[in-house]
């Protein structure tokens, strides 16, 4: 949507690295993600996602997500979303007509890193967009897709679009 903050690429790398590794089970595989600490406070949903999200292989587990479209689709990020305010996709913004939601992290993707939407990208893309709702969420850049302030903003904005 916007130009994430440059620290946050260690976090999304270190995700991503993870993906086509083959792992000797499910609980190793999920122990690896534990540890890079992108989720703060696991729990038996974040188990179960990421148990989901692996599928058996000949040796072992591996994340069921294509690694080369992952990189394909960050690689375009890099393309699209280069830090400053001439990055192309502000270009694309004025084309939206329709309503929108953002729902914005309010907490860095891990402490220090920075953010995937910093809160400038957020109000250039609300100042841009006059359809634009963005709502900021107490969660991170994972968290936030199970924060009740999110489905409580999707809701709302359902309803009211």
């Amino acid at each position: 949507m916007g130009s994430p903050d440059e620290r946050a690429a260690v976090p999304v790398v270190a995700s991503v690295s993870r993906l086509g590794t083959v792992y000797p089970s499910a609980q190793a595989a999920i122990a690896l993600i534990k540890q890079i600490g992108i989720i703060p406070q696991w729990d038996q949903y974040w188990d179960r996602y990421f148990l989901y999200e692996l599928r058996e292989v000949s040796d072992g587990v591996a994340s069921s997500s294509d690694r080369g479209a992952v990189l394909e689709d960050l690689g375009y990020g890099e393309a699209m979303y280069w830090p400053g305010p001439i990055a192309p996709i502000h270009a694309l913004w004025n084309a939206i007509t329709m309503p929108a939601l953002v729902l914005r992290a309010r907490q860095e993707i891990m402490p220090g890193f920075g953010f995937i939407l910093p809160t400038a990208e957020a109000e250039r893309f609300a100042a841009t967009v006059p359809s634009a709702r963005v709502v900021e969420i107490d969660a991170n850049h994972y968290t936030i897709t199970t924060h009740h302030d999110s489905i409580a903003a999707i809701g709302a904005f359902l309803r009211t679009s």
